[in-house]
């Protein structure tokens, strides 16, 4: 039997971890910190689900690849309705991704993406991410930002920019983007939303489509095309030639719908944080536009402070120990990588967004361990140029007046700004 939390917290953990209340909205940090002292693995017995916040806590469950399992990454923990569900087993939704898996599978499959994302491949595609960030900044410039309700930086360039590359890195069709984004969007609010029983089946619809269209979009490259040999599409599909295939088609699918969304939304949201910690002191903006070089700084302090990835769902595969709790086989595991980023014990002035700070990234933003994220050196790098632009072009950036912060539900997954209204 697993240990029990002390019952001097319990009625604590179910007020102060509820991913739908807008405090938690606006700021689960204070939530982390509450925790991190007192129960950092506090069991949540609404969700029946373990919640590690404490640093230790977090290193030793990302350590532990196999007595914690991440094939269920993708699970949200909204409950869904009977009819949505019927509908959802027909399609790939519970189909766990190859990234997600243990051993040779997850091995070989991570090896072949990480061929898309080497430090070559960086180099060759960062003159292509200036380019659009530069576009996308010429166009507020062209239009102005003097309206008395400003202008929303991210859906006008905190969105297009990462949704663009990895468009373009993958071989999705100009003509489908808007299309994709909209079926991207279902899936996502099916793990995170709280729906209706009649959206979540309109969802569930909307994703045997998204699927199918992806599977037509592999099967374009059966012809050889040239571009088979460019972009992620035509590498997938060849993945499941051959006697030895990396995977099957639907595997592919599957990896496809979580690479177009892990490429855009986590940077989508990291871009617009980093701006809005900027401009909420103007003098950090400043600081900025001053010295361009410190743009690096503030994606690695956004990272820390105020991560677009607040953790992910392992699930134990065996009784497991997490610090001083023993976590029971099939317990699921809420491992919130950004707690550890505002821990006061291991980062002075944890809870101060700071730019002169010195040394190696002291946060877990992009996860740790054999599921660190592959795309991590993409999004720091879309990141750093969407600031180093924006400074360039409009130096006298600042939030809209009146702006107040509105966060989407993103569960105990994203933390991402509904709008950025900005003008200057």
């Amino acid at each position: 039997m697993p240990e029990s939390v002390p019952s001097v917290v319990d009625w604590e953990i179910e007020e102060v971890f509820d991913p739908l209340s807008e405090q938690f909205m606006a700021c689960p940090y204070a939530a982390y910190a509450k925790a991190r002292g007192t129960v950092p693995v506090a069991h949540h017995r609404g969700f029946d689900e373990y919640i590690v916040t404490g640093r230790a806590e977090l290193h030793s469950a990302l350590r532990d690849s196999t007595g914690l399992t991440s094939r269920h990454n993708l699970d949200g923990h909204v409950p869904i309705a009977p009819q949505a569900k019927e509908v959802l087993e027909g399609t790939l939704f519970y189909q766990p991704a190859l990234y997600n898996l243990a051993g040779p599978a997850h091995t070989r499959f991570r090896a072949f993406i990480n061929e898309y994302f080497t430090p070559r491949k960086l180099r060759v595609l960062e003159p292509r991410i200036r380019e659009v960030a530069r576009e996308l900044a010429a166009e507020l410039v062209a239009e102005g930002g003097d309206g008395a309700e400003g202008v929303d930086l991210l859906a006008r360039f905190a969105y297009p920019l990462p949704y663009t590359v990895i468009s373009e890195v993958i071989g999705v069709p100009v003509a489908d983007r808007a299309a994709v984004k909209e079926w991207n969007n279902a899936w996502l609010l099916l793990q995170v939303a709280p729906l209706t029983p009649d959206q979540q089946l309109a969802f569930a619809g909307q994703l045997a489509a998204y699927e199918e269209y992806l599977r037509e979009l592999l099967l374009t490259r059966a012809d050889g095309a040239p571009e088979a040999d460019e972009d992620l599409i035509g590498g997938l599909y060849r993945a499941t030639l051959g006697e030895d295939p990396l995977c099957t088609l639907d595997q592919a699918v599957v990896a496809l719908r979580f690479m177009i969304a892990a490429g855009h939304e986590t940077t989508t949201n990291l871009i617009a944080n980093a701006v809005h910690q900027l401009l909420t002191v103007p003098e950090r903006w400043a600081a900025v536009v001053a010295d361009p070089a410190l743009a690096a700084a503030a994606v690695e302090e956004t990272l820390r402070h105020d991560s677009s990835v607040q953790g992910a769902l392992r699930v134990a595969t065996e009784d497991v120990r997490i610090g001083d709790t023993l976590v029971p086989a099939g317990a699921r595991v809420r491992v919130m990588f950004a707690a550890a980023g505002r821990d006061p014990e291991v980062v002075p002035d944890a809870e101060e967004f700071r730019l002169d700070r010195t040394g190696p990234p002291n946060h877990l933003g992009f996860g740790f361990g054999v599921h660190f994220c592959v795309g991590a050196p993409l999004a720091r790098l879309e990141t750093r140029v969407a600031l180093e632009t924006l400074a360039e072009a409009l130096p006298q950036l600042r939030l809209a007046d009146g702006f107040r912060p509105r966060h989407l539900p993103g569960g105990f997954i994203f933390h991402a700004l509904e709008s950025l209204p900005v003008t200057w």
